[in-house]
């Protein structure tokens, strides 16, 4: 028995030529993929589950192409479960592969004498041109919840969230503007004591404390002075170099422009420097950091980049010589930062001080005139990130040229946050973590994880290094990877149903849930997961007697509670399980193992045994389960003997 159909777009235009697969779920494969296989290239022909199973044996599945009128007819459906996946023809360039049934699988018996309809992304042309998020709220009232997304409260000018702004999901999105009081000097500001430089370390060569650290041996070399100007309400920052006070630019003062963050651990503070045009970051705020501990990561603040502003003359312990500087030109956050949160990022050099500065979506409503054109430009990520370029989509009034996530493959789909939520290199002459390509082009939504790599990567760096994975080398040890997460995950390959991102994230927000998740995590049963997991798990207590033959009820623990531990740290993480209480001392390392503040999306069960926990310093080893939320019942110091 046949199974027929049509091939559409998303405003119901007839696709022909598109070659419809049913594609078996036994030809996707689910062979492992680790951070060292995606680095040496070896998972390349298996990482793209339904593209890949099409390259590697489309031939021999049942196939049909669709007609001038974009109907089909496979006829004849052998036995077997299948994904019902849709291929435009190579010539088409609007419409993208996928299709809204290639994500779940259908047995046989399910799709004969059937009529399935497939519908195929759309996608804007190179001739079209960014909108603004403010032109597309217009038409999509509906979605004005993406403004309290986080991914809408990344950049901002201290003290004036704009109209696209809304932080009542994350009230505490500028706890850390609280520190800069009003004056009508700096002397009236909080002084940030940085001290104890150590060279050999990355962005974070000072340690900070709230109190002068002097007194008990630390060597201070700067005050950071946090103030808000009573005269010109202004938010700065004036540099007192301690260690030497006869530095000719001593007590420099410095406008905060814009912040970045604060509505995901942790908020830093983008600084003018005379003679630029480009802003340049000191200082991290942590949302959950504390002076007491004694990890110098984990306080309230954290140096980032000081030493962007420091001539170094001397030895790490002989500061007297060091005096502030002009940053170099090539540590702006346009050309470092701004690519992943703005849309339509576009690099160029200025004439004048050969920054390599940026251009973004100019908006009414957006944030900030990042490339001094006298446009207000929006620096957050909006509707055209992910949709693409929306002009041919706004003169059409209907729902085509635009990216629709939901009809994509699931590996394209993923990719979509997989552009920034990763940590790879660039293609482009400067290759930083911006995804470009050699023409410093930034990549289309859309596109496939194949092309992604082929084009806009780093010939060797196909993915995050081993230093950013925790010594098992598959879960994150730093923040932004929870794509190279998902990807090794039995989520985002299996022979049942192929999840993306946003079956569990609202990408326009507003759910009221952490994280814009679409459902509370925490809630008893998880309903978050029992969403897909309802057929599989009757409850959490059920589910635990199978695997571990003890029955932790709903009250006890959750999905995520051992499925989705904090393994990553963007800011300053919160403590784990406690051997002994702290002490803010170098005890603290043998007593204290610590929780991260970013989910791990491998969605396994971490085990004591790990090499990453196994034998290691409490505050150095990786967070597990049993460190974090089960520590509550289980003592866990027995791991260090393993």
């Amino acid at each position: 028995m046949s199974l027929t159909g049509t091939v559409t777009g998303p405003a119901g235009n007839a696709i022909a030529g598109a070659t419809v697969y049913l594609i078996p779920t036994t030809a996707v494969s689910t062979q492992e993929i680790t951070g060292a296989g995606v680095l040496a290239k070896t998972t390349l022909s298996f990482d793209e589950p339904l593209e890949d199973a099409v390259a590697n044996s489309g031939a021999t599945f049942p196939q049909a192409v669709t007609t001038a009128s974009g109907s089909y007819t496979i006829a004849t459906v052998p036995d077997g479960s299948y994904f019902l996946y849709a291929e435009p023809a190579a010539t088409d360039t609007e419409h993208f592969p996928g299709g809204d049934h290639c994500r779940e699988a259908a047995d046989a018996v399910a799709l004969r004498a059937t009529t399935r309809n497939i519908v195929l992304s759309s996608g804007p042309s190179d001739a079209a041109t960014f909108v603004g998020m403010s032109t597309c709220l217009t038409c999509h009232p509906d979605e004005e919840g993406q403004k309290t997304h986080a991914h809408r409260l990344g950049f901002a000018v201290p003290g004036n969230r704009g109209p696209l702004q809304d932080i009542s999901q994350h009230p505490e999105v500028d706890d850390g503007l609280t520190y800069f009081t009003e004056s009508a000097d700096y002397t009236g500001g909080t002084p940030v004591y940085m001290y104890d430089l150590d060279a050999s370390r990355g962005f974070d060569k000072y340690q900070t404390s709230l109190t002068d650290p002097s007194g008990s041996g630390g060597v201070v070399s700067f005050k950071l002075w946090l103030w808000k100007d009573t005269a010109t309400s202004e938010y700065k920052i004036t540099f007192e170099n301690v260690g030497n006070p006869m530095d000719p630019n001593n007590l420099a003062e410095r406008v905060v422009k814009l912040t970045y963050g604060g509505a995901v651990n942790k908020q830093r503070y983008m600084l003018e420097w005379p003679g630029l045009n480009g802003l340049y970051p000191v200082l991290q705020y942590q949302t959950h950091g504390d002076d007491s501990r004694y990890d110098r990561t984990r306080r309230q603040f954290r140096d980032y980049h000081l030493d962007f502003y420091v001539d170094r003359n001397g030895t790490d312990s002989d500061v007297s010589d060091d005096v502030l500087k002009t940053p170099d030109i090539t540590k702006n956050i346009s050309r470092n930062c701004i690519g992943c949160h703005a849309g339509n990022y576009t690099q160029y050099t200025d004439a004048v001080t050969g920054e390599v500065l940026a251009h973004t979506i100019a908006d009414p409503m957006g944030t900030y005139d990042i490339d001094g054109d006298g446009l207000i430009d929006d620096l957050n990520n909006g509707c055209e990130n992910c949709h693409g370029p929306g002009s041919e989509h706004v003169a059409a009034n209907n729902e085509r040229y635009v990216v629709v996530p939901d009809y994509l493959s699931p590996s394209r789909a993923n990719q979509l946050c997989g552009r920034c939520h990763n940590r790879q290199e660039g293609a482009d002459p400067i290759g930083n973590d911006h995804p470009l390509n050699a023409n410093s082009e930034w990549p289309k939504p859309g596109i496939s994880r194949a092309e992604f790599l082929a084009d806009y990567v780093a010939d060797d760096v196909n993915g995050p290094k081993q230093s950013k994975y925790w010594a098992d080398f598959t879960h994150a040890k730093s923040h932004h990877q929870q794509y190279p997460d998902m990807v090794k995950s039995v989520h985002y390959r299996n022979h049942k149903e192929l999840l993306t991102c946003f079956d569990c994230h609202d990408a326009h927000g507003d759910t009221g849930f952490e994280r814009s998740l679409i459902a509370d995590p925490e809630a008893p049963d998880t309903p978050l997961c029992m969403t897909c997991h309802a057929d599989d798990i009757s409850s959490t207590a059920e589910h635990t007697q199978a695997m571990i033959g003890v029955a932790h009820g709903a009250a006890v623990a959750s999905c995520v509670d051992c499925h989705m531990v904090k393994t990553a740290k963007s800011g300053s993480g919160q403590y784990g399980f406690l051997l002994s209480s702290p002490t803010g001392t170098s005890a603290d390392n043998d007593e204290i193992y610590m929780e991260n503040d970013i989910t791990s999306h491998v969605f396994d069960v971490v085990r004591k045994t790990n090499v990453g926990t196994q034998g290691v310093t409490p505050t150095s080893a990786m967070p597990i389960p049993y460190t974090q939320s089960c520590g509550t019942c289980h003592d866990p110091s027995d791991i260090q003997n393993l």
